[in-house]
């Protein structure tokens, strides 16, 4: 019954409250993927209830009437241009509040992950841990177990082995293809019951750069202040998958959002942050992803294309005039910063510290790997699919490579990435609207 599953729930330690917010980041958190059960979320229902193992069948994208939503979320329409004074994080709130809205664009992203272009991944779940001493926190649930795809996606494993490059300062590095591949959409991301506590307090208290670090005159080119926003928008999007998924009420789950979530401001911020860098990230995407072949299928390759391309040809959720600010503002305030540079003392010339834009790609790339130490399966493909999406939408913004040919993993996770958050930040605008209704009753 329900009531024994909030029971269970209750219960778990991994269920405990999670630290996200900048100004709490290093205190404890819990949970980093309370991931994964076969069973779609409850967010978006009507548009995930045809789920198939090869595509999601999805109301027309042209008049979505029939998507049953927990609440309504107006649709700013008329959404003020926030012109050239505008700040990033200010961008980042209209963009998403926006992007809640636009249902057309919600039932496009659900239908283009279901495809198994973005589905797919060769993962490495025998990875060892390479950051955390001590036994592992095993995850003995069975909503944690995944399994790989039977028969392999030959044709995809050629292409990604091959594709697969090295590149000494990447972002992220996924793993190597092998003969496992998974399926994200047999898994759809929720409560499994796995206490990953442990890994995300390691990151915040080792991989990110903190609150003094991230402050405007310690960080002047606002590096610090993107990663480590990512890093916590990224884990709220966690959060409100498995709030989603904790619940068919909705005053049980805007009980547990306000727990988790709206008890501190800056996680819903830093959340709408981080789906403003992917979207970003996505439109700088656009040369790359017109250069991609989706299917060696003509057909195939060529609806792919379609709807991919459907999605910059809606222009209020792409073109919007706030979110075309949002690179070339980050790009601007990373323009003098030095790939290397050497601080010194002014009084002696004494070396202080060595800093450089290659503190966050190394960073990153730590981030991935420390997905390795989660236990629970379910939750390491959604995790480092998740995080390599972040990864890949920080390259596009921040170096030249919005104009090279992306490969399918890249591709695959940037937009499966963009529908995470995207879902996530409708369903947090949901439970606002609900909790809002609460309070005035």
């Amino acid at each position: 019954s329900t009531q024994k599953q909030l029971a269970r729930r209750s219960r778990t330690p991994g269920y405990a409250l999670h630290e996200l917010s900048i100004g709490a980041m290093r205190s404890a958190a819990t949970t980093p993927h309370d991931s994964t059960r076969p069973g779609r979320s409850s967010m978006l229902p009507s548009l995930l209830l045809l789920a198939t193992t090869s595509a999601l069948v999805l109301p027309p994208r042209a008049a979505p009437t029939h998507t049953k939503l927990r609440a309504a979320v107006l649709d700013p329409l008329n959404a003020e241009d926030l012109g050239d004074s505008a700040t990033v994080p200010e961008l980042a709130e209209a963009v998403a509040h926006k992007g809640a809205a636009d249902v057309t664009a919600l039932s496009l992203l659900e239908e283009i992950r279901g495809l198994k272009f973005f589905s797919l991944y060769s993962i490495d779940l025998l990875a060892n841990c390479a950051y955390l001493g001590g036994a592992p926190e095993e995850c003995e649930f069975d909503a944690c177990e995944v399994l790989p795809v039977d028969p392999v996606p030959l044709h995809l494993m050629e292409r990604d082995r091959k594709e697969r490059g090295f590149e000494l300062d990447a972002w992220a590095r996924f793993d190597l293809p092998s003969e496992d591949y998974y399926d994200l959409e047999e898994y759809p991301e929720g409560y499994t019951g796995y206490d990953g506590s442990s890994v995300w307090k390691f990151l915040y208290e080792n991989l990110t750069f903190g609150k003094e670090a991230i402050e405007e005159e310690n960080d002047p080119n606002g590096w610090h202040n993107v990663f480590d926003r990512a890093v916590s928008g990224l884990h709220a999007s966690i959060a409100c998958h498995v709030v989603d998924d904790y619940s068919d009420d909705d005053d049980e789950c805007a009980a547990e959002y306000k727990r988790r979530i709206a008890c501190d401001p800056e996680r819903l911020s830093n959340l709408r942050f981080a789906f403003a860098i992917v979207l970003a990230g996505v439109r700088e995407s656009k040369q790359a992803m017109q250069k991609t072949r989706f299917d060696e299928d003509a057909k195939i390759d060529a609806s792919t294309r379609e709807l991919v391309q459907g999605l910059f040809d809606d222009h209020s959720f792409m073109d919007g005039e706030n979110i075309k600010r949002v690179a070339p503002l980050l790009r601007a305030a990373a323009a003098q910063a030095s790939e290397c540079s050497v601080l010194t003392n002014e009084d002696d010339d004494e070396w202080l510290e060595e800093t450089g834009v290659w503190q966050v790609r190394q960073r990153s790339r730590a981030v991935l790997r420390l997905f390795d130490c989660v236990q629970c399966g379910a939750c390491r493909i959604h995790g480092k699919v998740a995080w390599f999406g972040v990864a890949t939408a920080l390259k596009l913004i921040y170096s030249d490579a919005s104009t090279r040919p992306l490969c399918r993993v890249e591709v695959a996770a940037l937009l499966t990435t963009l529908a995470k958050l995207a879902t996530a930040v409708r369903f947090a605008e949901e439970m606002e609207e609900i909790c809002c209704e609460q309070a005035a009753a």
